[in-house]
C-alpha cells in the first residue's frame, strides 16, 4: 500500500482523478459525532464518501455533510422498479451510491436494490461541502505521486488527502525535507457486502508529505 517517496524537489502540478478503486469500494474519514445510526453516501466518481443519511422515517433521511454537520431534510421519491409493502418497512435503513451517471441507487435490506433519487440540490451541496477550507483543487501532486493515485492499490481521493492535511496531525518531515512537513490521519476504507446490504469498514493509517510553501504532495500511503 506504499506510494513511494518523491524526490522532494520535484515540481509540482495540478491534477484531477476519478476512482481506481474497485467497485464497491470507498474511502472515508468518520466525525466522531455522527448519530450511531448513520449511513454513507457515497460517490463513485471519487470513491469517497461525500455525506450522510439519519433515517427518520421510511424515505425520509436526515443529511448530515462529511463533516458531520447537519444541512437538510430530504425526501426521496421512487423511481421505477416499484417495491412492495416489505421492503417499504425496511426502505429507511439502506445506503445510497451516487453513480458515475449521476442516477443515485439506493440499496435497502430488502430483498432487492431501489432505485431512488436524492436531489439534485443536496448531491450538489454535498459536493460542495467538499470545498471548505483549504480545497483539494488548491493542492497540487508531484509527478511521482500522481502516477500511484493512477494504481488501484494505492488510489486514495485528493479530497480525503485534503482533509487530512486539514485535520490530521502535523510534525516534520522525518527524512527534514526543506519545507516539507508530515501529515497522519485515520481513515476508513469501505467495502459493501452485497449479502448484508450495508458496509463494512477497515481502519488504515493515512500519511502524506507535503511542501506547504506551494502544498505539493510528493508522497502518501496507507497502511494498518
Amino acid at each position: 500500500m506504499r506510494s513511494g517517496t518523491a524526490t522532494r524537489e520535484e515540481h509540482g502540478r495540478y491534477y484531477t482523478f476519478e476512482s481506481r478503486l474497485p467497485d464497491g469500494v470507498f474511502f472515508e474519514i468518520r466525525p466522531g459525532h455522527l448519530p450511531a445510526n448513520a449511513k454513507p453516501v457515497t460517490d463513485e466518481s471519487s470513491g469517497m464518501c461525500i455525506g450522510y443519511t439519519v433515517a427518520q422515517a421510511p424515505g425520509l433521511w436526515q443529511i448530515y455533510d462529511v463533516q458531520g454537520h447537519f444541512v437538510r431534510l430530504e425526501e426521496a421519491p421512487l423511481e421505477t422498479p416499484l417495491i412492495d409493502p416489505t421492503d417499504i418497512a425496511l426502505f429507511a435503513f439502506g445506503v445510497f451510491r451516487i453513480l458515475r451517471t449521476g442516477r443515485v441507487l439506493f440499496e435497502s435490506g430488502a430483498r432487492t436494490a431501489i432505485t431512488a433519487r436524492i436531489s439534485q440540490g443536496t448531491i450538489s451541496l454535498l459536493r460542495g461541502r467538499l470545498k471548505i477550507g483549504l480545497h483539494a483543487r488548491n493542492l497540487k501532486m508531484t509527478e511521482t505521486a500522481a502516477r500511484h493515485m493512477l494504481e488501484s492499490s494505492r488510489y486514495v481521493p485528493l479530497q480525503i488527502q485534503e482533509r487530512a492535511i486539514r485535520f490530521g496531525k502535523r510534525m516534520p518531515d522525518p527524512r527534514e525535507g526543506k519545507g516539507m512537513f508530515r501529515y497522519e490521519t485515520d481513515i476508513y476504507k469501505l467495502r459493501y457486502d452485497k449479502q448484508r446490504r450495508d458496509y463494512v469498514n477497515q481502519k488504515y493509517k493515512l500519511e502524506i508529505i507535503v511542501r506547504e510553501s506551494d502544498w505539493t504532495i510528493s508522497h502518501f500511503k496507507y497502511f494498518y
